[in-house]
């Protein structure tokens, strides 16, 4: 970490909660069905935006045109050997079927290598999976051929969700990615039902679907704090849209927002840089579009000016007493200090997070990467794939009709709002933000070290190896220099510009495969995805080896260039203030 944050700010800022403000928030979005394009996702738009503006806080309402999926409908009949019906819901953008829906015997996922010569191995059936539905798995049954998909729940309660890898509104490349597949989910012990069935003899089901996938116009309110001293930002970003109530996902989030825009906006004097709230709609039925299209029309001023983006999402969650986190490595030692000062909650194993590790995925909103922000996100969760704390440590109510009021507890998400105003006053009130970089480079160098692992002596990356050593004695001069000379307005303010370069050089390097204006997919991620590849080359030949090492080598270059424009910029930085 480096030795300027300012530790002191956060104290009054966390004295200044007020858990009476919170609850009032949540009784406001109390009844608010607020999904996608509906009215009371309009009427909660419409009280952020008063709120903020109560607050002294610059409001705007933005209306977003999106594609949104709403799931309408769904059945699923049992019609051989014996006529039964299931209980069974549909997921946003899945494909309908016809009014008689769509027949075919059943095939079990475990199955689908069994098939003889070249015909589709589901073709024609119904492919009955285990596990919520997900992109992966309706590529997989659309590959198959199969007629739809039928998701077994990890348990008794059917799950809202989201079937799409497009992230966002597609554009003209990515609107061929779209599925159109009819899927549907059952209970656990619906689905064990119909494996048993499957198991003994043949089994034929009729499953019809009804989604609603159209053009919307959609509210998005955001709020501005101006900074006292810097066109500089944090972010601060949740979800509006909801499943049905969505008390914890994600009304609470949306109060403990309006809660920091408040602590901050009263404050005495502002921060020395501003804080942004955003709002976002088709979160659940978008596949994120609300966020990313706010990156998309503020793409230049956030990679400007933005300095990190900070999720708010399942908060206040009756019974959770630890915090879950996930977040960039510039910003890990500051995050998980602050958690430690900021509440009384124990701090679990970012590692054995149900998202897979304590480095951001394609998920939570994670639509500014390509802008260059760095990235955090934190909060209370029970422990997941248990039968309170549901698949995802969300409770067993998430994502669906029982997440309501009494599921709320204030004084957790007291606790974690506490948390936030701690992070903003670091990231904004520090003579300099706190991003330490080293620690980004200890992240490229131990992902390259997994790649290499894996490659084995097919690939090498001393050039990389080489670049991060110099772009880390680059950093560590520089280091001395700001903290030596914290107190010169002119190293601090130039201190700053170096911050916000190397997020936009550095982010987008380790986390991105595309263009830094594109989106990247909904898809199982790792980091630097462009030299993956590597791993794949020990056991490829002829023509698909030499594919393969032809876009490693460009892989390389990509990682290799913005490792040294950094390495530039810091030196450059130095030479100017030694």
């Amino acid at each position: 970490m480096l030795d300027v944050t300012d530790r002191q700010t956060e104290r009054t800022l966390r004295e200044r909660v007020d858990p009476a403000e919170l609850n009032r928030h949540v009784d406001a979005l109390e009844g608010l069905t607020r999904v996608s394009g509906s009215a009371d996702e309009r009427r909660a738009a419409t009280y952020v935006v008063d709120t903020l503006r109560e607050y002294g806080v610059d409001a705007t309402l933005h209306e977003y045109e999106t594609l949104v999926s709403v799931p309408e409908s769904a059945s699923v009949t049992v019609t051989a050997p014996d006529r039964r019906p299931v209980d069974a819901i549909t997921v946003s953008f899945g494909a309908s079927t016809p009014d008689s829906g769509v027949s075919g015997p059943v095939v079990t996922r475990d199955r689908l290598n069994d098939a003889d010569g070249g015909q589709a191995p589901a073709e024609g059936k119904i492919l009955l999976a285990e596990g919520l539905p997900r992109p992966t798995v309706v590529q997989e049954a659309a590959a198959a051929g199969a007629e739809a998909l039928v998701c077994q729940s990890p348990s008794e309660h059917l799950y809202q969700g989201i079937v799409t890898p497009v992230w966002g509104t597609p554009s003209r490349a990515t609107a061929d990615r779209l599925p159109n597949l009819p899927v549907v989910e059952v209970t656990a012990t619906d689905g064990a039902w119909l494996r048993e069935q499957v198991a003994a003899g043949p089994v034929e089901l009729t499953v019809a679907t009804d989604v609603r996938t159209e053009l919307a116009t959609l509210p998005c309110p955001v709020g501005r704090i101006h900074g006292r001293e810097s066109d500089r930002f944090l972010l601060i970003g949740n979800h509006i849209d909801s499943w049905f109530e969505g008390m914890t996902d994600n009304a609470t989030a949306v109060a403990a927002t309006l809660e920091v825009a408040r602590v901050l906006s009263t404050r005495d004097r502002p921060l020395r840089r501003g804080v942004r709230f955003g709002f976002w709609p088709a979160h659940s039925t978008g596949r994120y579009a609300g966020s990313a299209r706010y990156a998309d029309d503020n793409w230049l001023d956030l990679r400007d000016n933005g300095l990190a983006y900070l999720h708010l999402d399942l908060l206040g969650l009756q019974g959770a007493d630890t915090l879950w986190y996930q977040h960039m490595a510039e910003l890990g030692d500051e995050h998980l200090d602050a958690m430690a000062a900021a509440t009384d909650l124990g701090v679990g194993d970012g590692a054995e997070s149900y998202l897979g590790g304590d480095r951001p995925a394609r998920n939570s909103d994670q639509s500014f990467w390509g802008t260059g922000l760095s990235s955090l996100l934190s909060g209370a969760r029970l422990p997941p794939e248990t039968d309170h704390g549901g698949p995802i440590g969300g409770g067993w109510w998430w994502h669906t009709s029982e997440d309501t009021r009494d599921k709320v507890d204030i004084d957790v998400l007291a606790a974690e709002t506490r948390l936030y105003l701690t992070l903003a006053a670091r990231i904004c009130e520090s003579p300099v933000p706190p991003h330490d970089f080293r620690a980004a480079v200890a992240d490229v160098r131990a992902v390259l070290d997994e790649i290499g692992s894996t490659a084995g002596d097919a690939v090498t990356f001393a050039d990389e190896y080489d670049s991060l050593e110099a772009l880390r004695t680059a950093l560590d001069d520089a280091t001395r220099l700001i903290e030596a000379r914290v107190g010169d307005q002119a190293v601090a303010a130039d201190a700053e510009d170096l911050q916000v370069r190397l997020s936009n050089l550095l982010t987008p390097a380790l986390y991105t495969d595309d263009e830094p204006y594109e989106q990247e997919p909904a898809a199982p991620h790792d980091r630097l995805p462009s030299l993956r590849v590597a791993e794949d080359i020990p056991d490829l030949t002829g023509r698909e080896r030499r594919f393969a090492e032809a876009s490693l080598r460009r892989g390389r270059n990509r990682l290799l260039h913005a490792l040294d424009r950094a390495t530039r910029v810091v030196e450059s930085f130095v030479s100017r203030h030694e």
